[in-house]
Formats: C-alpha cells, sequence, structure tokens
C-alpha cells in the first residue's frame, strides 16, 4: 500500500499515528466553531416556546400592532416598539403607556390587521366610479335597443 505523503506505508507504525493525528485535527478545527455559534445564540437561555414568541415577533415592523394573549388568559393590543433578547416592549393600545413583557408569560401573539382608535369600526368598500357609469351605460343601450325593435 502506498503512503499518502508518496511513501511506502508501515502498517502498524505510520497509519494508526496519521489516522489519529487526522481526526484530532478535524475535531480541533470544528470545535472552535461550534463554541462560538453556541455563544452567539442570544436567546439561548429561553425556552422554546419563549424563542418562537420572540422570533414571531421579530418579522413585524416597528410600530405594528400586534394582539398579544397572556398565560394567565388575558389580552392586549398595543404597537411595538423594540425586541430585545430577553422582552419585548409594547406601547398599550389603552392607555397609551410603554409596557414591557417577558417572553415567557406570552400565550401568542399575532398581527393586529385592523385600525385602532377612532372611526375604526369598520372598512367601508367603496365601488368605483367606473362600476355604475359602466352599469348604467349597459342598461340605457339595452332600453335604447328594446325601444327601437318594437
Amino acid at each position: 500500500m502506498i503512503f499518502l505523503f508518496g511513501g511506502k506505508s508501515h502498517r502498524h507504525s505510520l497509519e494508526t499515528p496519521t489516522l489519529v493525528a487526522a481526526v484530532l485535527l478535524a475535531l480541533i478545527a470544528v470545535a472552535p466553531c461550534r463554541a462560538a455559534s453556541d455563544s452567539s445564540d442570544s436567546s439561548a437561555n429561553l425556552d422554546k416556546h419563549a424563542r418562537k414568541i420572540r422570533h414571531e415577533l421579530t418579522h413585524f415592523k416597528t410600530g405594528s400592532y400586534v394582539h398579544i394573549v397572556f398565560r394567565d388568559g388575558s389580552e392586549r393590543t398595543g404597537a411595538l416598539d423594540s425586541v430585545d433578547d430577553g422582552a419585548f416592549t409594547v406601547t398599550n393600545a389603552e392607555t397609551n403607556a410603554r409596557e414591557t413583557h417577558d417572553y415567557a408569560g406570552i400565550e401568542r401573539v399575532k398581527h393586529q390587521k385592523e385600525y385602532i382608535g377612532e372611526g375604526a369600526e369598520g372598512h367601508v368598500r367603496h365601488i368605483p366610479l367606473w362600476v355604475p357609469v359602466t352599469v348604467g351605460a349597459l342598461v340605457a343601450g339595452a332600453a335604447v335597443t328594446a325601444a327601437e325593435v318594437r
């Protein structure tokens, strides 16, 4: 068998130490990468559900309205101010006060799509102007055609 570096291999004296050295070098090269990735995870001390809540909140823009359901069953709506490693801050929509909440105390968070405040009871869908004009023109054309056919 030919040795890796061009020389002849001595089965017991060169292959085993070379193999051991290669495995050790591979482990040493991988270990710092693994340690750096573990230490850079800022939410490593949060449990799985808290990490999920934090992940959901990071997708919302600052100032967007979120509906928060707490683990005790209470609910709150507010504007998202900031998302940090251990907690997030919202401005309460009812009291206009800034509140900081831990991720562990939150059951569910969702984006509030409705508007909050005066005049936000519901959105009225307006019909574009061209729709009644077109329908009126069609009805008038049908009436003229029916009158001429008689």
